[in-house]
């Protein structure tokens, strides 16, 4: 049974990537200034980045059920007889419900995955599934090597600003104005589903040291790492290098953000996805 792979844009995978394992990718929307905007193809975390900046509103939406319906068919004509679909965490948008819905409008096999994380977590578990799928693994195999990779991957955000976290009801305003007082960077973590914050730091130095410390206890050789910026790629270099000393995994990514991502946490921005290789 040929199985095919669908993901959403906050996957963050390689272009090349999706591309050479035939991912269908589905787009969420950012609205800047009331216009809506697909993340790929449609505005860039540079973009959302500057409206930031001078102020404007900035929000983001889940696809309709619709373009759901439209994504397994694709491949379902394409020759795929069954489907597994891995979405950005459900606490954090409606974009598995409405993957959900759509399933139930098809008449074949769908599977839909709630990662329970963003960016890479997905991405990684979307990338497994498609090498096992394209080297002829079974429905279920393929399914049970997502869920067990985006089971076994973690997250971990650093936070240049406390406004967009204020912005997004992350922190509250007296939070933010005492934080921002005191140079108070924090690093946020994914637990059950929801972003939470792991530590507060004093300084960027001191708070990225400590993402780099927290991230290579948790690593092992046998781990693929990921790291995602938002307007912050020589840091995100610098992370990427110290981090290849420290745990000897030799290849390690480096990406900006999506335009989603990147309106939730603001310019300046890392964010460091480990994933077992299972």
């Amino acid at each position: 049974m040929s199985v095919g792979i669908v993901t959403d844009s906050t996957c963050y995978l390689p272009a090349e990537v999706i591309a050479e394992l035939g991912i269908e990718v589905v787009p969420l929307q950012v609205i800047s200034n009331g216009v809506a905007f697909n993340e790929v193809g449609g505005i860039t975390v540079d973009e959302v980045a500057t409206a930031l900046r001078s102020g404007k509103s900035v929000t983001t939406s889940r696809p309709n059920p619709e373009v759901f319906v439209a994504a397994f068919e694709k491949l379902h004509n394409a020759g795929h007889e069954s489907i597994v679909s891995v979405h950005l965490s459900s606490e954090l948008s409606g974009t598995y419900e409405s993957a959900v819905l759509a399933s139930r409008k098809v008449d074949f096999q769908v599977d839909v995955v709630d990662s329970r994380g963003i960016a890479m977590m997905l991405g990684f578990a979307a990338q497994a599934g498609g090498k096992l799928a394209n080297s002829g693994g079974s429905h279920a195999d393929v399914l049970d090597l997502i869920q067990r990779k985006c089971a076994g991957a973690s997250i971990i955000f650093y936070v240049d600003s406390l406004e967009f976290l204020e912005k997004g009801g992350r922190i509250t305003a007296m939070q933010a104005k005492m934080g921002a007082s005191m140079n108070l960077k924090p690093l946020l973590h994914m637990i059950n589903g929801k972003v939470e914050q792991q530590e507060l730091v004093r300084s960027s130095e001191k708070s990225i040291a400590r993402m780099i410390e927290i991230v290579g206890a948790a690593a092992r050789i046998k781990s693929e790492i990921a790291i995602h910026h938002v307007e912050a790629l020589d840091a995100a270099n610098s992370v990427a290098q110290q981090l290849k000393e420290l745990t000897g995994i030799a290849t390690i990514s480096v990406t900006s953000a999506g335009a989603v991502v990147g309106t939730h946490v603001g310019p300046g921005a890392l964010a460091v996805v480990v994933s077992p290789q299972v």
